[in-house]
Order: C-alpha cells, then sequence, then structure tokens
C-alpha cells in the first residue's frame, strides 16, 4: 500500500486532516487549536506509523511463542476459547471469519497430534428464527460436516464473554472428571483466559496462535510516514485485554 491509498483510509485522512487543521490554526495564531491538532496527529502517527502498537502487542504474546504440538504434554481435552466466528445469515457456511479462526485451525492440529481425545468448542449468543442459539453449534456443524479430526466434539453453552466461558469450562471440566486440558486462544487473549480458567479450578496448559504483534514485528518495514489502520487495530487489541485484565481483577475473576 502506497501512501496515497493509505491516505484514503479513515485513519490516514484522519491524521492528514489534523496536519490541515494545525497549519490553518497556526496561520491564524489560533496557538491552542494548533497544538492541540499537531498533537493529535502525533498521537494518530504514533499507533499507526510507528511499531509501539506492534511492541506493546508482542509483549502480551511473547510468553506463548513457538509452542510446537510435539512438545506438548497429553491432556483430556482440547479447549478452543471462542471469538474466532461470527454468525452470518448470509454465508454459506452461516459464519465468518476473522483473523482469530487460527484459534480453531490450531486447536483441530493440536487434536491430530494425538494430544487430546475430545475437542471443545464455544461461540457466543445470536438469534435465528425467533430462537436463541449459540455459535459454537455453526463451528461443531463445520467440523463434522467437513469429517476434521474433532475425536469426541463437545459444545459450551452460549457464553457473552470470557468468564462466561471459563464457568462453562469448570463446570464441563468436574464433569467429565479431566484432570487438565490444553486451552488454545489468541496469544494476546491467553494470559487472562487461563488465569479466569484457573480461577474456576481447571488446570490449563495454554497455547497461543494468532500472533498479530509478533508476526508484524517480523516484516521488514515499521514505520511508514502515513499512519496505518493496523496499526490501531493492534493498539485496541492491547488496550482491550490491558483493560479486560483491570476489571477481571477488581471483580475477583482471575
Amino acid at each position: 500500500m502506497g501512501p496515497f491509498e493509505a491516505l484514503v483510509q479513515p485513519l490516514g485522512a484522519a491524521w492528514a486532516g489534523a496536519l490541515l487543521v494545525g497549519v490553518l490554526a497556526f496561520r491564524r495564531k489560533a496557538w491552542l487549536a494548533g497544538f492541540t491538532s499537531f498533537g493529535l496527529a502525533g498521537a494518530l502517527w504514533l499507533v499507526g506509523g510507528t511499531p509501539m502498537s506492534a511492541l506493546l502487542l508482542a509483549r502480551l504474546e511473547r510468553p506463548y511463542d513457538r509452542m510446537h504440538p510435539v512438545n506438548l504434554p497429553v491432556a483430556e481435552a482440547v479447549v478452543v476459547l471462542s471469538g474466532d466466528i461470527r454468525f452470518s445469515g448470509r454465508e454459506l457456511l452461516w459464519f465468518s471469519t476473522g483473523s482469530s479462526f487460527e484459534r480453531t485451525l490450531s486447536g483441530l492440529e493440536i487434536l491430530r497430534q494425538g494430544k487430546a481425545r475430545s475437542l471443545v468448542v464455544g461461540g457466543a449468543p445470536f438469534q435465528w428464527q425467533g430462537g436463541p442459539r449459540a455459535e459454537g453449534e455453526l463451528l461443531a456443524s463445520w467440523i463434522r460436516a467437513w469429517r476434521l479430526p474433532a475425536g469426541d466434539l463437545v459444545r459450551l453453552p452460549a457464553c457473552r464473554d470470557t468468564r462466561e466461558e471459563a464457568v462453562a469450562i469448570g463446570e464441563l471440566v468436574r464433569k467429565r472428571g479431566w484432570r487438565r486440558v490444553i486451552l488454545v486462544s489468541s496469544a494476546s487473549h491467553l494470559a487472562r483466559g487461563a488465569a479466569a480458567c484457573r480461577k474456576e479450578g481447571v488446570e490449563v496448559i495454554p497455547v497461543g496462535c494468532d500472533f498479530a504483534g509478533l508476526d508484524a514485528l517480523d516484516r521488514p518495514q515499521r514505520w511508514w510516514v502515513v499512519p496505518r489502520s493496523e496499526g490501531l487495530l493492534r493498539f485496541e487489541r492491547w488496550l482491550h485485554e490491558e483493560l479486560g485484565e483491570v476489571w477481571y481483577w477488581w471483580r475477583g475473576w482471575i
């Protein structure tokens, strides 16, 4: 993506607009408005034009870097935290995927490597044909339809957040008499997810995927004149986890 293409993105356009407003303000000797506009432009560039957001996110991901399934101990089940699909009534599979779909793919690969006999999937609630459903149903149906190696496939009830999911996982583990499970999630989210499960008495082996921060740092180009939206997305993910950890700690959920 060239500088012109970046300028027509929302973040690039906002950055250019802030610079323009700052220049006009200084020409009219409106110093406060000028400094405010340049400060906003600087903040947007710091987030989207530098490796700062990747460095922040990589700090959360690094503890789970390069964990290959071959080196994992055997567990009773692989539990994939939800958030990698979203219900869509227009898609052929009835769901759309994002970058975190690696969660499901990683869980299936761990199972294929023989590290567990059960796969546990979940998902958020959604409304369909007048009734409540769970996104985990869609994922389980896709796995069965493609005859993927899922072993004993278990669906969690619909959960609105990681806290509800951890409670459901705890109930399932106690019901099945499992000793420990392999927990799969985006690496940046894994610390909070694993802590929430441990709070419910579940012994977890955390395995990360979806390394958005570390992968960005591996690319040769880390600096841009015009800020890009990818940096803003990484910053939003980092901030979500940092604030989420504080919220969970304050509520006593981790």
